[in-house]
């Protein structure tokens, strides 16, 4: 099986798995739970992998564009699966089993990010990626939440965006962390792209 047939699986794959994903979310914690990071950014891994199979399948050239757009899909699915082993697993209430394999989260939190992050390393090769790109839709995300928590009109809906909730030292930290988190993933993730083809 050549690479770009494994492509199309691993695509098939992550769209099934997402779908599935969304569906358990929506059952089990309401649309409401959109806002939330982990759903927006897989939602763009979903899109991604959708524009992806239909260039694939007209066996037709990725636009630059979309090669960018995977990028950000996958570094921010990295992220959400980072975020989860390093902060809501001692911040929320849930526990890390649960945040890694209950129902949809298992989806959304573990596999498709693992997934993702296997396909983006090993099986797709993007030329002239540039790390900052890897930001742009946590910069995006945060420029929307940031200013609603300020406001009061969303609550969170993570434990570091609550503005009122703490100090605007720990807010400012919270912020630095996040993007030094995110910068580190998208440079590792433009090193390793396409290193071994399968």
């Amino acid at each position: 099986m050549n690479s770009r047939n494994i492509q199309i699986l691993i695509n098939i794959s992550i769209i099934i798995l997402e779908i599935v994903g969304f569906i358990l979310v929506i059952q089990d914690y309401g649309i409401y739970n959109l806002e939330y990071y982990t759903e927006d950014s897989n939602f763009i891994l979903l899109l991604s992998s959708i524009l992806i199979l239909i260039y694939l399948t007209k066996n037709k050239e990725l636009p630059s564009w979309l090669k960018s757009f995977r990028f950000i899909a996958v570094v921010s699915t990295t992220l959400t699966f980072v975020i989860v082993l390093t902060v809501l697993s001692w911040a929320s209430d849930m526990g890390l089993h649960t945040l890694l394999f209950y129902r949809g989260l298992f989806y959304h939190h573990t596999i498709c990010p693992i997934l993702a992050i296997i396909s983006f390393s090993f099986i797709e090769k993007y030329d002239n990626l540039k790390t900052v790109q890897g930001t742009y839709f946590t910069l995006f995300y945060a420029l929307i939440l940031i200013p609603l928590n300020i406001l009061k009109i969303v609550n969170g809906p993570y434990p570091f965006l609550r503005v009122y909730e703490q100090s605007f030292l720990q807010s400012v930290f919270w912020i630095v962390i996040i993007f030094a988190i995110v910068y580190l993933i998208a440079l590792i993730l433009k090193k390793v792209n396409g290193k071994v083809i399968i």
